[in-house]
């Protein structure tokens, strides 16, 4: 199948590690020209450097997602070095586990700025360029605690989820006239960083609960966003894709 992405210029942001770094990997491999946005820019440079040393062409930009200015930074270096935007992967986000309870408002407002304002507010900064150019892709990472709710997450990182499926579509709908599909990816449980702060015993309860038998890799959920960005998908806006092994069908 031919993606036909070579040449393309995609954000991803939180790329620097876990699921943002294979999706990184997977645009580059396809001759994506990749900005890789993230708070660690020494992680960034890393994946830049892996990227690099393949002759592909990568950018690492140090952003904090929750700031506006910094987004204007990372849209303005990507415009500078590489002239357009044609895909953006809103993957950031964090994932406190502090009980319902416990969580504070100033937690609840931390989660909510980098997990769902942020995703807003940088697809609202490249739709502009994605319309003049009569083409996009915007691709959001949701979760299953976003369908579920979760007792393994935090009820501000579940909610917040929830509202990235809701705003993805609503993107989808405004988007669609101008060529800008908005698509959003729901991973199930996988094997990243954080899911360390798992016990094995729920890690055993979950591949239980999973109808393929494994926990999920960064790279299955690369290999959706890498279609989700291409040709073939073109006919595809407003998807929620489910990448759990099955733990949830809907």
């Amino acid at each position: 199948m031919n993606l036909n992405l070579r040449n393309r210029v995609a954000i991803v942001t939180g790329g620097a590690q876990g699921m943002g770094r294979a999706i990184a990997l997977a645009l580059a491999s396809e001759g994506v020209k990749v900005v890789i946005a993230d708070l660690d820019l020494t992680g960034a440079k890393r994946v830049a450097g892996k990227i690099s040393a393949r002759g592909l062409s990568a950018l690492p930009v140090r952003t904090d997602v929750s700031k506006p200015d910094d987004l204007d930074r990372l849209v303005g270096a990507t415009l500078e070095n590489f002239g357009r935007i044609d895909i953006l992967v809103n993957n950031a986000g964090i994932c406190p586990r502090t009980s319902f309870e416990a969580i504070s408002a100033d937690e609840w407002d931390l989660v909510l700025a980098i997990n769902l304002k942020s995703v807003f507010l940088l697809s609202q900064k490249v739709f502009p360029h994605m319309k003049r150019n009569k083409f996009g892709r915007i691709i959001n990472m949701a979760s299953s605690a976003g369908k579920l709710g979760g007792l393994q997450v935090g009820a501000h990182y579940s909610a917040s989820k929830a509202a990235i499926i809701c705003l993805t579509k609503t993107i989808a709908m405004n988007g669609a006239k101008f060529g800008i599909n908005a698509n959003a990816v729901c991973p199930g449980v996988i094997s990243t960083r954080m899911t360390l702060n798992i016990s094995r015993e729920k890690i055993r309860h979950y591949k239980d609960l999973i109808p393929l038998g494994r926990i999920g890799l960064p790279e299955d959920v690369a290999n959706a966003v890498l279609f989700l960005a291409s040709d073939p998908a073109s006919y595809i806006t407003g998807e929620i894709m489910d990448v759990n092994g099955g733990f949830i069908m809907d």
